[in-house]
């Protein structure tokens, strides 16, 4: 049940600021703190204390990742792009992580390509590709 509450957080967390990111450009910082803190809290009580490990191993790797082309991009990604990354690194840990970046590029490629636009915002993408590794752990019945 946990489990549950834990993916729907971080789902119902995603359409939000996607759709903020879309319609203002902007995401909300203390928004991104409490549900990196609340999405942390619910995994350790859906998977307990053993998991912890990954997700801050997660955590660390998408901050750090990410702000690293954050600076290499001349501030052209956002920061709010870089604590998703994080997010996403709690709740896909450091082996999923990867594919869900891979896959988020992918698609803000291909959405490029067909709208013809050259600014948009990343953070959706990246909130798709972390849900196509997610329906892909679940389908495959892998843990995370």
């Amino acid at each position: 049940m946990m489990m549950i509450i834990f993916y729907s957080a971080f789902f119902l967390f995603s359409v939000f600021i996607s759709v903020s990111d879309i319609k203002t450009g902007t995401v909300s910082r203390s928004l991104m703190w409490v549900t990196a803190a609340v999405l942390f809290l619910l995994k350790y009580i859906a998977y307990g204390h053993a998991v912890l490990a990954l997700s801050a191993i997660g955590c660390i790797l998408g901050l750090c990742v990410f702000l690293l082309a954050y600076f290499c991009s001349k501030k052209k990604l956002g920061l709010a792009d870089v604590w998703y990354a994080g997010i996403m690194g709690i709740v896909l840990g450091p082996f999923y992580w990867y594919p869900a970046v891979f896959f988020a590029c992918v698609i803000a490629c291909l959405w490029i390509l067909a709208a013809h636009r050259h600014s948009l915002p990343f953070l959706p993408f990246m909130a798709a590709g972390a849900w196509l590794v997610l329906i892909y752990v679940f389908i495959s019945d892998r843990s995370v």
